[in-house]
């Protein structure tokens, strides 16, 4: 049998699903499933009958024979798991992530296929459901910046700001300086402290002035966009 192409793998698979269904598939049915006329999906069919992938009289019912169901299962279960990861790991929106997942499932090598296996058999096995990491990081997707998890018995996620996107009158607590070491000594000097409190009294477009249990300090734009916040 020669390699299938990846439109010959489409066809066995949607031929699969049809028949799943429990209705019989025939070559107008394969061809409003695929989008193609119907001189173009005979013409599949045949070359398919020809490798003793599917069983096709002219104008009769197509079958999958014995080896073009176990081709057929296994592209459908590379396509669900592909979708699965791209849906409910990635947050792929799932007519994007159906689409996606097409044209993947062709090309997966069968180490890329296992890992996948293995890491949403892990993912799945979880005992309190996803990991805190995961709903972080579809906090991040949603949100565009970084959540804080706070660890308590209902384990919330805290939406972390920059301290230059404070307005007057605001509070925050310092959560993180994203920094190299030399400036975050230097901040660390003036206050700015894992764990220490600010509230914002003045924003210009270049400067802020903000308050903290030692007093009052003036940061550029730039050094407190440096500081995260919740």
């Amino acid at each position: 049998m020669v390699e299938l192409t990846s439109r010959a793998q489409d066809y066995l698979r949607t031929i699969y699903q049809l028949s799943s269904k429990g209705s019989k598939v025939r070559l107008v049915t394969l061809s409003e499933a695929l989008g193609v006329r119907m001189p173009t999906a005979l013409q599949m069919v045949r070359f398919l009958a020809s490798q003793g992938l599917v069983k096709y009289e002219k104008h009769g019912e197509i079958e999958l024979t014995e080896e073009g169901r176990r081709i057929a299962e296994e592209i459908q279960t590379k396509h669900n798991l592909l979708f699965e990861f791209l849906t409910k790991y990635l947050g792929v929106d799932p007519k994007v992530a159906e689409k996606d997942a097409c044209g993947m499932e062709h090309h997966l090598s069968e180490e890329t296929y296992d890992r996948l296996l293995k890491f949403i058999e892990f993912m799945e096995g979880c005992p309190h459901g996803l990991p805190r990491w995961l709903e972080g990081f579809h906090f991040y997707l949603k949100w565009g910046r970084r959540p804080v998890l706070r660890a308590d018995e209902e384990a919330v996620i805290l939406p972390m700001k920059r301290l230059s996107d404070l307005e007057p009158g605001e509070a925050g607590k310092v959560v993180a300086v994203r920094a190299d070491p030399g400036k975050r000594l230097r901040l660390a000097e003036r206050g700015i402290v894992i764990g220490s409190t600010v509230l914002m009294e003045e924003k210009t477009s270049e400067r802020v002035r903000v308050r903290l249990m030692e007093g009052k300090i003036n940061l550029s734009i730039k050094e407190a966009s440096l500081v995260s916040v919740i």
